[in-house]
């Protein structure tokens, strides 16, 4: 399975909380079946919170969980609207990531590398925060899933 597919894209989304937005990303991953406990995976993402922001700056949030309740290693890409107030930051762009406990070393990590080092691509963060549809955001997304991003 993909790590990131269409249905797991929102763009042009007004969530307006750090709150709803972590909802979001639960309630997007248990509709595509990829979490069993939608409560208890919101509940793991908040303990992650708790130990340190997930917010790292340039208008980017990345909140995720290693969870007993994630059937399959997954991504949710949310754009904003409007600007989110995330903790010190303001976020228009959150990368919902999760991983099973089963998984979690070194597939976590590759997940949030791989996604931390093209971040740091200016050119690549202006895609994402100019895309207009679904299907223009899972195309600059595609190497999450071993496909070549396309133009």
């Amino acid at each position: 399975m993909n790590l990131i597919n269409e249905r797991l894209i929102e763009v042009h989304s007004s969530l307006c909380s750090k709150e709803a937005i972590i909802k979001q990303v639960a309630g997007l991953l248990f509709a595509e079946n990829r979490v069993t406990d939608r409560d208890g995976f919101i509940a793991d993402l908040y303990a992650r919170e708790e130990e340190l922001s997930t917010s790292m700056g340039l208008g980017i949030a990345i909140p995720h969980a290693k969870s007993c309740h994630v059937r399959c290693p997954s991504l949710v890409f949310i754009k904003l609207a409007e600007p989110v107030s995330w903790n010190e930051d303001s976020v228009r762009l959150v990368f919902g990531i999760a991983v099973s406990k089963e998984q979690a070393g070194e597939m976590h990590l590759k997940i949030l590398s791989q996604l931390a080092r093209k971040l740091m691509n200016d050119c690549f963060r202006d895609t994402l925060f100019g895309v207009s549809d679904r299907q223009e955001a899972y195309k600059a997304l595609a190497f999450l899933n071993g496909e070549a991003a396309q133009p």
